[in-house]
């Protein structure tokens, strides 16, 4: 039996519950929490015929010839003494990511999802041609630094603006995101030129929908929003939604799988909008994104999906 390892950090209910399950089924499961290297972590590695070999040592140690599985939760930062000049505490972090990560990264093993991919896969615009290429049903959207180009596309409508990256990136190293803004033609001035921004056409919604996909297995929950808010962008007003069973159509099901093919992800957070004539409108992947509460809120055996899945349960 072979080694499950979770990279995340030490405040993750997610990977609670997950490991939780793995140990009830006796799977042999270890939890690393990447801010420990290199101050009380160590990694000792040995390039081999078939790869690297040695240990990875912190509150327990991993033979890597063992792992079977990694799966790439929510790997916090690497920690660094602060004490240290600027220049080598940047220096350290970036030879600590190649050199750790890269020694994981090259395990022959399932990743869920490999961080190359999931990197990859967070960029917006690439996510959105792979869908449409899919067959997948995409909104009207342009990215643009040109207010020109953002007029003409808005017209006399209102249209959609979304963050291109995920958010802010705070102090702490943690992504705030940008909620959901409606914008109009009027509302575009020169200050546009200061960066990159998506516009996309807005979507009429009968309901939303997050489809959690844990490699063949499919999850999909309508998500009722409750308020004017939580329509717009349910992120803003959790306490308004309410969840229920939706049945995936055949063809979203298809697209869904090309898609998650082409960009070489395992698991995926997608994101849909259901319109009042049963249209399904892909809004975006996220190749990392929150799923447990919706495991509790409706029912949903995802925690034992993702427990199989680093098992090697569901081949």
């Amino acid at each position: 039996m072979g080694t499950i390892l979770v990279l995340t950090g030490r405040d993750d209910l997610t990977a609670d519950a997950v490991i939780d399950e793995l140990t009830r089924r006796n799977a042999s499961v270890v939890r690393y929490d990447t801010s420990d290297f290199p101050q009380s972590s160590r990694v000792a590695g040995t390039l081999g015929v078939n790869g690297w070999e040695g240990h990875l040592t912190g509150e327990r140690s991993v033979d890597l010839g063992a792992v079977s599985a990694v799966w790439w939760r929510r790997p916090a930062e690497f920690s660094v003494p602060s004490a240290w000049p600027d220049e080598a505490r940047a220096f350290a972090v970036s030879e600590a990511r190649v050199g750790v990560l890269g020694v994981l990264g090259s395990l022959p093993v399932r990743w869920i999802n490999h961080p190359a991919k999931d990197s990859a896969a967070n960029y917006k615009p690439v996510q959105l041609a792979v869908a449409a290429r899919a067959g997948l049903d995409v909104p009207r959207t342009v990215i643009t630094s040109d207010p020109d180009h953002a007029r003409d596309f808005i017209g006399a409508d209102e249209v959609i603006y979304k963050g291109l990256s995920g958010g802010v990136l705070t102090a702490e190293r943690r992504h705030r995101y940008l909620p959901t803004t409606v914008l109009r033609a009027d509302e575009i001035d020169a200050s546009l030129t200061g960066t990159a921004h998506l516009f996309q056409e807005r979507v009429p919604k009968q309901c939303e929908v997050r489809l959690t996909v844990i490699g063949q297995r499919m999850f999909p929950v309508a998500i009722h929003a409750g308020s004017a808010a939580a329509r717009l962008d349910w992120r803003t007003d959790y306490s308004s939604l309410t969840y229920g069973p939706i049945e995936l159509p055949v063809q979203v099901e298809k697209g869904v799988r090309l898609l998650m093919d082409e960009l070489g992800l395992y698991f995926g957070a997608l994101d849909f909008a259901v319109t009042p004539d049963g249209r399904w409108v892909f809004f975006e992947v996220n190749p990392n994104g929150q799923w447990h509460w919706l495991a509790v809120k409706a029912g949903v055996p995802m925690i034992e999906s993702m427990a199989d899945a680093l098992q090697g349960k569901d081949d």
